[in-house]
């Protein structure tokens, strides 16, 4: 008779031990012939992306080096602030916010009315090096040089007239901000252009056929870098020569047509003498000018730019550092009476709707105040352009 615990176990397990160990052996074996399948399936496709949906977008040589740098993050401010290492703004107000980059896929070059002369056509023959990387400036065989060739010639002799330049940056980055201040603006007026944005040479032909001669603007460190950052392939004071040289050359291939280059933020780039003085005999070498746009007040620009033979002229105001309409119109009242006592004065705005609105309207009454407007490379002196 079998026993009590016999009987249980026979009536709970009815597949006993052995059809049971038979099953998960089975499965087991499915398994991993499943695992086995699906590995090899893997190696043979060569997929990284394991299945996942893929759109192929085929990119021109242009689409694939501007795909580079991502114009969404750039961190370009919409104003600039003084960059006194004792004022430093943490980029927490609604100045300091990234402004929204928009597509430049067609840009219409309308004709230019008589009224205004249009500059000459860019590049201009034997003033450009080809390199990989792009077209770089560079002083013509017979000694001409960019700085004088792509600069806008002065209409009249302005000799003993009160005489203001203005240059307004942040181009390019903007279609409806670039196209309202190429057309709304005085052709005096100096255009400073981002190398971030798109379409960017088809910029530089509309703001040239408008009269307006242009500058390439240059990243550079400021002090609380990283937290603000200017943008991709700004010059640091961490980096060497050699590093700094590679990117400057990078930002100097985005376009032709500049008469000079102008930083962009930069505080601290711009106060260490070694940094700057590589990067000015750059410029020299290319035979270009160097505008700094003032907001530093520690900037070694003047002293370096002697030293390096480099024409150099700093802005004396930063016309919209408080973007009102009323800020503003001060602010060029401020830049009059500076010329007035000087014979000469140099503001720098940010590219900004209001900016543009209040530096047109305040341009149509400078003659009858005595004024002449001038582009800003006509305030390097004489022999060092």
């Amino acid at each position: 008779m079998a026993s009590d615990d016999t009987k249980k176990t026979g009536s709970s397990n009815k597949l006993g031990p052995p059809r049971r160990s038979k099953i998960l052996l089975g499965c087991w074996a499915l398994f991993t012939l499943f695992l086995a399948g699906l590995l090899g399936w893997l190696l043979m496709t060569h997929d990284p992306l394991g299945g996942e949906p893929v759109i192929m977008v085929k990119l021109s040589k242009q689409d694939d080096q501007n795909a580079k740098v991502d114009t969404q993050d750039l961190g370009m401010r919409k104003t600039m602030r003084p960059e006194d290492p004792t004022r430093i703004a943490k980029n927490k107000d609604a100045s300091s916010s990234i402004p929204g980059i928009e597509p430049a896929n067609t840009i219409t070059i309308e004709t230019v009315g008589s009224a205004i002369v249009a500059l000459p056509s860019v590049p201009a023959k034997g003033l450009v090096e080809k390199t990989n990387l792009g077209l770089l400036p560079k002083i013509g065989k017979n000694g001409r040089r960019p700085s004088q060739v792509y600069a806008r010639k002065l209409a009249v002799d302005d000799a003993g007239s009160v005489r203001i330049a203005i240059f307004v940056g942040g181009m390019g980055l903007s279609v409806k901000g670039t196209d309202s201040a190429i057309k709304l603006l005085p052709e005096e007026v100096t255009l400073g252009f981002a190398p971030y944005g798109k379409s960017l040479q088809s910029w530089i032909r509309k703001a040239r056929n408008h009269g307006h001669e242009v500058l390439l603007q240059i990243p550079m460190e400021p002090y609380d870098f990283p937290d603000n950052d200017p943008g991709p392939y700004t010059l640091l004071t961490s980096l060497s020569a050699d590093e700094n040289l590679k990117r400057l050359k990078w930002l100097m291939t985005r376009f032709v047509g500049y008469a000079g280059v102008t930083n962009y933020m930069g505080a601290k780039f711009t106060a260490t003498p070694g940094h700057l003085k590589n990067a000015f005999a750059e410029f020299a070498k290319r035979g270009l000018i160097y505008i700094d746009n003032g907001a530093s007040q520690r900037s070694k620009a003047k002293q370096i730019g002697r030293e390096t033979g480099l024409g150099v002229a700093t802005a004396d105001l930063l016309i919209d550092a408080n973007p009102s309409k009323a800020a503003i119109d001060n602010a060029l009242n401020q830049l009059e009476n500076i010329a007035r006592r000087r014979g000469i004065a140099i503001g720098y705005a940010s590219g900004l709707p209001i900016s543009i609105k209040r530096i047109s309207k305040w341009s149509k009454s400078l003659e009858r105040r005595g004024i002449v407007l001038v582009p800003v490379s006509a305030t390097i002196p004489v022999g060092q352009t």
